[in-house]
């Protein structure tokens, strides 16, 4: 019964325990050694150190990492393994967690320098080209990625690449990877001749002979117009040969790249030590290495921008089946070049579209407002020639608008209603509704309403020769008036200014009711 009790106990505690473990590996910060097997000023070591840091922190582990060359292309291989005890060395004085290496010999010096450093601590490899199987599965702590080099992928790529160029050169060292490299290129080449038996390949060791062949055969152009080269093992001195061949150089490793290699298989350089970096993250995090295994991740084709343009080979012509290095930014984000500048060319031709609209409706609206002004100065000017024509009449004359206000009143018929000409001038009634100073009365009504509806309404002269009429002020009707004959102007305005006179002159008696 307590055995089951304590079963039951574990296994409840277990997730607990699991997360706990991850808790801690979050925050605790780990000491990662990094081996790369050439030097600093090699290509792409930055991008490396980058690619590794950028994966151990998208795993969820916080580390330092010390970086270390093995400098492998200058010393031999007894040379190496005391360097590599050095190197286990200080990382033992550091309390290093886990060790990952970059490339064949960083791993395989690691292995067989003496250090037991490298059989008590997790190793991550990547980047290795040439795998030793045996020596691999007999290490339960090594885990991590390969990238072998597809010989078959690279000829195939330079014969669509370059399909008048049928000699392949094999340039190699006497290495144990550029042997390596020669015997995996001559084991596949039987098929690819079947294939294509207009090929032939030669190979050079360039430390088994004298370089001059090499570089004639390669440098030159008479010589190398018909040639392809390849090279499985990149060293020093084929730095040399790539900066300086007219033939294009093949290789299978990223270190080739900015030395005058065409195009390499290969992972990318970042994306390698990336994976490196998340696999090293999951074996801090708890995983076990035996259990993830080594995985081999397929190369890609990674072509040199500047070779593309010594060769003239079309960058479309290549970009589909691989990635362009080092091309200049405006190559390489060509798209959001031409994305920005239509964007930018189409924002100046909507800018000039726009203060061009803008500036032709500020000239209309500055046109209409000299028109507007113009057609004020001389309603003015009419209004003040109406107001003279009018005031010079000895009649009594007064207007209305259409809507029945009163418009002018000249000084006669102020003199008549017995108004003070100096008190109320003419315009001071102006805006007053008709019959507010004068009415027009037949049998005792207003007719001065409809007489002005008439006039509007029919746009003639409107007849009351026949009507017996008295007049009256606005003002009290005991008002004394003389008797006088009255000629009436009834005046149609349109537009707020006089168009049509409709004239009624008929005599009248004056006549107060009551």
């Amino acid at each position: 019964m307590k055995r089951r009790l304590f079963l039951v106990m574990l296994i409840g505690l277990f997730p607990c325990i699991v997360f706990a473990g991850h808790l801690y590996a979050a925050e605790r910060t780990y000491n990662v050694l990094f081996i790369q097997s050439y030097n600093h000023r090699t290509p792409w070591n930055d991008r490396l150190t980058e690619g590794v840091r950028d994966g151990l922190s998208r795993g969820g582990i916080k580390a330092k990492v010390t970086t270390e060359y093995l400098d492998a292309d200058y010393w031999t291989f007894a040379s190496e393994c005391v360097i590599m005890r050095r190197i286990c060395e200080r990382a033992r004085q550091k309390n290093t967690d886990i060790i990952i290496t970059s490339s064949d010999e960083a791993f395989y010096t690691l292995m067989h320098c003496g250090d037991s450093l490298p059989y008590k601590l997790p190793v991550v490899i990547s980047g290795i080209k040439y795998p030793n199987e045996k020596l691999i599965s007999k290490l339960s702590n090594v885990c991590g990625y390969t990238s072998k080099i597809d010989f078959v992928h690279l000829l195939e790529n330079a014969r669509r690449v370059f399909p008048n160029r049928t000699e392949v050169i094999c340039v190699s060292d006497s290495s144990l990877l550029g042997l390596k490299g020669v015997a995996e290129l001559e084991r596949i080449w039987p098929n690819f001749q079947e294939l294509h038996p207009e090929y032939k390949m030669k190979v050079m060791n360039v430390q088994s002979q004298a370089p001059n062949p090499v570089i004639s055969s390669i440098c030159y152009d008479y010589n190398a117009y018909n040639r392809i080269v390849i090279a499985p093992k990149w060293t020093p001195f084929l730095s040399f040969i790539g900066k300086n061949s007219k033939a294009p150089v093949f290789a299978g490793q990223s270190l080739a790249l900015t030395n005058g290699v065409f195009c390499v298989h290969d992972m990318e350089p970042y994306e390698g030590a990336n994976a490196a970096g998340k696999c090293a993250a999951q074996v801090l995090q708890g995983a076990i290495p035996s259990v993830i295994g080594v995985v081999d991740l397929p190369g890609k084709l990674l072509y040199d921008f500047k070779q593309l343009e010594f060769f003239r080979v079309n960058a479309d012509k290549v970009s589909d089946s691989g990635i362009i290095m080092n091309a200049p930014l405006m190559e390489r984000y060509r798209i959001w070049f031409v994305l920005f500048y239509s964007v930018v060319v189409g924002a100046l031709v909507f800018l000039v579209i726009w203060l061009y609209r803008l500036n032709r409706h500020e000239s209309r609206r500055r046109m209409h407002a000299q028109t507007r002004l113009l057609i004020q100065n001389r309603l003015v000017e009419q209004r003040d020639e109406f107001d003279n024509i009018f005031c010079s009449i000895r009649d009594g004359l007064i207007t209305y608008d259409t809507d029945f206000r009163i418009h002018f009143v000249n000084r006669a018929l102020m003199l008549m209603l017995e108004l003070d000409p100096d008190t109320h001038t003419a315009r001071s009634y102006e805006g007053q509704m008709a019959g507010s100073i004068f009415h027009i009365y037949s049998n005792g009504e207003d007719i001065l309403q409809s007489l002005l509806k008439q006039v509007r309404t029919y746009v003639r002269t409107v007849s009351i020769s026949q009507v017996h009429c008295s007049i009256t002020s606005g003002f009290p009707a005991s008002r004394p008036s003389c008797g006088k004959n009255w000629s009436f102007l009834f005046i149609r305005m349109i537009w707020k200014r006089l168009v049509n006179i409709s004239q009624l002159f008929s005599k009248a008696r004056k006549w107060i009711p009551g």
